[in-house]
Order: structure tokens, then C-alpha cells, then sequence
């Protein structure tokens, strides 16, 4: 799925969702101020939905068990070797993608509301 932004002072900035954004067309100090914070602003747009992926991706590789289907030992080492990063980083992406449970006090004002 593409989106259009044109092309703003000499930079394409038409992006793929499916892939990182490009780097600019000209050096980045060509840039002027407006088209640097734009890319700064897309740039972390792309990273904040390819990080969300990579969560989503995780979760579900350790739900389905992948590692053990493919012969890995668990999934860090799955990660680690497909991925190629280290078995700490496999284990933060794991830890990350883990479901946490829900404390019911998350607003305590709302509990002091009730009873005032």
C-alpha cells in the first residue's frame, strides 16, 4: 500500500509501508528546515510501525512454537540466527512481544472518585 507526499524540495517522499522510507535524493544539510522535520516525523512514523510488526511477528513466531518446528532450541536462538542480532537482543524482542496482564488499578483516581 503506497501514500503520497509528493515530492517536497527535492525529495521523494512516497514511502512504502512495507519498507523503510528512502533517504533523501540530495545530501541531508540541502535540506531546508520544513523538509528535514517532515522526514524526521515519517521516519518515526515507519520506525513505530515496523517496531509494531516486529512485536506482532515475535508473539506469534512463540505462540506457534516455530522454533521447535524448525529446529531451534527455543525461540531467542531462532531469532538470534535468523535475524542475526545477539540472544540478549532475540530475548528483549522476546520479552516485548510477551502478553503482560492488565493491573485494574492502572487509573486509581477513578477508584477515589467512586468514593468521594
Amino acid at each position: 500500500m503506497f501514500y503520497a507526499w509528493g515530492r517536497v524540495g527535492g525529495v521523494n517522499t512516497q514511502h512504502s509501508t512495507a519498507r523503510a522510507p528512502h533517504a533523501p535524493t540530495r545530501r541531508w544539510s540541502d535540506l531546508a528546515d520544513v523538509d528535514l522535520l517532515r522526514t524526521l516525523v515519517e521516519t518515526e512514523r515507519h520506525r513505530r510501525r515496523l517496531g509494531a510488526a516486529m512485536v506482532a511477528a515475535v508473539a506469534e513466531a512463540e505462540r506457534r512454537g516455530l522454533a521447535a518446528d524448525t529446529g531451534y532450541r527455543d525461540t531467542a536462538e531462532l531469532l538470534s540466527d535468523l535475524l542475526r542480532i545477539s540472544t540478549s537482543e532475540a530475548n528483549r524482542r522476546i520479552e516485548r512481544a510477551a502478553p503482560r496482564p492488565r493491573s485494574r488499578s492502572r487509573k486509581p483516581w477513578r477508584a477515589l472518585a467512586a468514593v468521594s
